[in-house]
């Protein structure tokens, strides 16, 4: 099987082509000329809504993958920048218009986006197969993509033919992955090197570093804490002696706890005395802000899940943002600003066709499962005793089973390869603290190419303004390559 999905879609010549071929309402692509005064200057660019049809070796049409790019014309030797978001089974919408694209959703509107990365590089916004406009050709071509290593391959091929067609061979090129997003870009980040095409730069948000098995797994566990001492913090529940003078200096007083007594107690449970075990108990318990009980007394952990539900009597945490909470059993709100992102790309950009938009728009096949609920994780340790500890992990909500040490070997194969990590502090799905020290463990030669950040927000750290703020202007530099 996955022998299989690496070849199906690896080998596939690409064509650029209109949606026509799947859409016969489609117009051509045209790129539409369009403005933003950034820093008191104007900025000139061309949007462009496309899409690239994907064909097997015998010319068939496979899948269709949609983009929005946007350059800015006559500025040679401009960096690329190709973007997308996670899931699996997400669009590229909250990059595209709550982060970097030069509109950002505010109020219900789009306006002009002060921290967009245009002023520094080329954009692409990437919808993996199966999300927004992109389609399999049939409903029997979607295990092709529908899978870690079918996606990254399908994506791989976009990067490489779309470069060919709008840039040169000497064109940088960054990726930048959220969440899922994350396990894309550094799987796509091999592949290319592989094929000989460089990549200057990866960024990474929200979605670990993916190096393969640096830190112990006691050391992981260990590492939620910080986070969940500034979100006990935010809310009030922290005991008043662990409280800092502000939620990022309880986490960092959290972590020194967690890394030097913590985990080298899960490291040696069966070690523990039974008046260890109960000392322990009450300290995690007090670290995070919850009661005792919920602590397991044979692992000494608070799943995420728990956490989430108890800290606050009748509310439940953001599982993305933990200083958000609501009513206990309350239904998640729709995505807001949806239909003025779609009239965005169907009337501004020009893009007609019938296809729904993935994700802000219903499914016109009632039967259609999300991409999500057909996802094979095909990487990593596939058998039966590594399948249930990842359902178990996953129930628990600590994530998706099997990455492969994908961007550890791309900057093995180039040098000059570099890479950025981000985090929110109040995502509880990542961690800053574990992303510091990986890098603290990993050896010089990758340690020195490797930036790793933390900033006041959540898993999309970018809806909180000041987070937002520095993290374009983080990421300007890195792909300017300023200090």
């Amino acid at each position: 099987m996955r022998a299989a999905i690496r070849n199906g879609i690896s080998a596939v010549a690409l064509a650029l082509a209109g949606c026509a071929a799947h859409d016969p309402a489609m117009a051509p692509p045209s790129g539409v000329a369009q403005q933003i005064t950034l820093a008191g200057k104007p900025l000139r660019y061309v949007a462009e809504a496309a899409t690239l049809d994907l064909t097997d070796a015998q010319g068939v049409v496979r899948g269709h993958i949609f983009y929005v790019a946007y350059r800015v014309p006559g500025q040679g030797g401009r960096p690329v920048t190709f973007l997308w978001n996670g899931g699996p089974g997400a669009n590229s919408t909250l990059l595209h218009f709550e982060a970097f694209g030069p509109k950002r959703l505010e109020g219900g509107a789009l306006v002009d986006n002060a921290q967009t990365l245009l002023a520094d590089s080329d954009l692409v916004f990437v919808d993996p197969v199966g999300t927004g406009f992109s389609r399999p050709a049939t409903a029997q071509d979607g295990s092709r993509f529908f899978s870690t290593l079918g996606d990254q391959s399908s994506i791989t091929d976009f990067v490489q033919v779309w470069t060919q067609r709008h840039a040169d061979a000497r064109t940088p090129v960054y990726l930048i992955g959220e969440s899922f997003g994350v396990w894309r870009a550094a799987g796509v980040a091999e592949a290319l090197e592989k094929r000989g095409r460089p990549v200057a730069g990866v960024v990474l948000i929200s979605g670990g570093i993916p190096v393969g098995p640096v830190l112990p797994k006691e050391l992981v566990t260990a590492l939620r804490l910080p986070g969940r001492a500034a979100a006990a913090q935010v809310h009030g529940r922290l005991p008043a002696s662990l409280a800092g003078t502000s939620p990022s200096a309880t986490a960092e007083a959290t972590r020194v706890w967690a890394e030097q007594v913590y985990a080298p107690a899960l490291a040696h449970l069966g070690d523990l005395s039974a008046q260890q075990k109960a000392a322990l108990v009450q300290d995690v318990a007090h670290h995070m802000g919850v009661d005792p009980s919920l602590v397991d007394r044979t692992s000494l952990v608070v799943s995420s899940r728990q956490f989430l539900n108890n800290l606050l009597p009748g509310r439940r945490l953001d599982t993305f943002d933990m200083r958000i909470s609501t009513t206990a059993g309350q239904a998640e709100a729709a995505e807001p600003g949806g239909p003025v992102m779609v009239r965005y790309l169907r009337e501004t950009l020009g893009y007609h066709t019938d296809l729904p938009y993935l994700g802000l728009e219903k499914d016109t096949d009632p039967a259609a499962k999300p991409v999500g609920e057909q996802w094979d994780y095909n990487s990593g340790d596939t058998s039966p005793a590594a399948f249930a500890a990842a359902i178990a992990a996953a129930r628990a909500g600590e994530g998706p089973p099997g990455a492969e040490p994908w961007i550890r070997r791309a900057m093995e194969m180039d040098g000059k390869l570099r890479v950025f990590a981000a985090a929110g502090l109040y995502d509880s799905l990542n961690s800053c603290a574990a992303n510091e020290i990986l890098k603290a463990k990993l050896e010089p030669g990758l340690s020195a190419r490797l930036s790793v950040n933390c900033y006041g927000g959540g898993h999309m750290m970018y809806r909180d303004a000041e987070a937002r703020v520095r993290l374009s202007a983080d990421l300007g530099r890195f792909i300017t390559r300023q200090p």
